[in-house]
């Protein structure tokens, strides 16, 4: 029992001393100061809203490749006996320059013997054609002669009648009439064979000319000439070597004659078909792709046409633009930076204009067809509607007007009609 009272009495001990701690606690307290909750207003950078007129650009990416390129071939058989200096990949030729030549000892004696013989036969056709005068002095002196003989014969028959001249002299007047006229038909025969001797003299020169064409032609097809200002792409043949007819020898293409084969997606169609109208040609400005750190140079082109059929696969319209140049490559200087055959370009195609539209940057978006505008120090939310979606723009025709503020700042739980401070150009605070 004592124990019991003892263990009692220790805990009502320390509740007492807890309870004297905790009243101390409150009564000491500070007292909490009432602090009034302060409105601020989001600050907000504003862009104004400009219409103006846009081009519709659409971009594509292609490969360059020749508009003009030739593989080079002997039309006959030969041992390569000359090859250009310049004929080497990458170097630069000239039109009507011979690149290529074989061995021609043989064509130029072929060639010097159809000659002759082309002489030969005009000179025979010479000759007949002064037979042929001749004949016709021979014919007159002839017929004078038969007119004579016959005069004579005439004459000697009246006097035999007569008789006043003897049998032999009418036999010899009949016998010079005779050879008289006998002489006049062999000239004669002659003259009607001359026609058939003069065309079988023409055949013989129709013939030996044809010779000395095919001659000709052999000597012209044992060279190669470049057909037009342009680069060597490859080279496969030296000097020495004997080649065979259709043997490819190597290949070159066209200088300023590159085009770039794009295909524009079906939908970006609409943003070319006014400037397709009347024949126009789209401007098209070509410049190297994926050339990270460095610039590249702007070639000009157009598209030149467009192909007969959509591509199935991808549902694209392919075309073909022909790249120009603005003097000696665009000047460009750095020769890694030429246009060449196989580089990958990028080709910005200038489509039709548009009027009244406003060309903002993509990050002003809140959604795909809401921006946020400032009026009368208030927040408006505004529906728009967007034409387009290119690189980093946005195209709208209507929800804006010339002079709107479109809001640029975040404003994180944004409500429609919430007070706002617009700040201004330069202002930090």
């Amino acid at each position: 029992m004592p124990s019991f009272l003892f263990r009692l009495m220790r805990v009502a001990v320390v509740l007492l001393i807890a309870g004297g701690i905790a009243a101390w606690l409150f009564i000491s307290r500070e007292k909490p100061k009432k602090k009034e909750i302060e409105i601020t207003v989001p600050k907000v950078l504003c862009v104004p809203a400009v219409a103006g007129s846009s081009e519709m650009t659409v971009e594509a990416f292609g490969t360059v490749a020749p508009r003009n390129s030739v593989k080079l071939a002997m039309e006959i058989a030969g041992r390569i006996d000359y090859v250009h200096p310049d004929f080497r990949e990458g170097a630069g030729i000239q039109k009507n320059e011979t690149l290529l030549r074989i061995d021609q000892r043989t064509l130029v004696l072929n060639e010097k013997t159809a000659r002759v013989q082309v002489e030969q036969a005009r000179a025979d056709i010479s000759l007949l054609e002064q037979e042929i005068s001749n004949l016709k002095a021979d014919a007159g002196i002839a017929l004078s002669n038969l007119e004579l003989a016959s005069k004579e014969l005439e004459r000697m028959r009246a006097l035999a009648k007569n008789q006043f001249a003897s049998t032999n002299s009418l036999d010899k007047a009949e016998q010079q009439y005779l050879s008289a006229k006998d002489q006049l038909q062999k000239i004669t025969n002659a003259q009607e064979l001359i026609p058939s001797r003069m065309a079988l003299k023409k055949s013989v020169l129709a013939a030996a000319r044809t010779t000395l064409d095919q001659a000709c032609l052999m000597l012209e097809k044992s060279q190669i000439r470049a057909p037009f200002d342009g680069f060597v792409m490859s080279k496969q043949v030296e000097t020495g070597e004997f080649v065979n007819p259709g043997q490819v020898l190597g290949v070159i293409y066209e200088k300023d004659a590159l085009d770039v084969e794009i295909r524009i997606p079906l939908e970006e169609l609409q943003w070319l078909g006014s400037v397709f109208e009347n024949g126009g040609q789209p401007q098209v400005h070509v410049i190297i792709a994926n050339m990270e750190g460095s610039t590249s140079p702007v070639w000009p082109g157009h598209v030149a046409r467009i192909k007969a059929a959509i591509d199935e696969k991808t549902r694209t319209m392919p075309m073909t633009v022909e790249i120009g140049t603005m003097g000696d490559d665009n000047g460009v200087k750095n020769p890694l930076l030429l246009l060449r055959p196989g580089i990958f370009v990028q080709c910005r195609v200038i489509g039709e204009q548009r009027e009244n539209v406003f060309k903002i940057p993509r990050t002003l978006m809140r959604s795909p067809d809401t921006l946020y505008l400032a009026r009368d120090s208030h927040l408006a939310i505004q529906k728009v509607k967007v034409i387009r979606r290119f690189e980093e723009d946005v195209y709208i025709t209507t929800g804006l007007s010339p002079g709107d503020l479109i809001i640029a700042s975040p404003l994180p739980g944004a409500l429609d009609g919430m007070a706002i401070f617009v700040k201004k150009a330069g202002d930090n605070q």
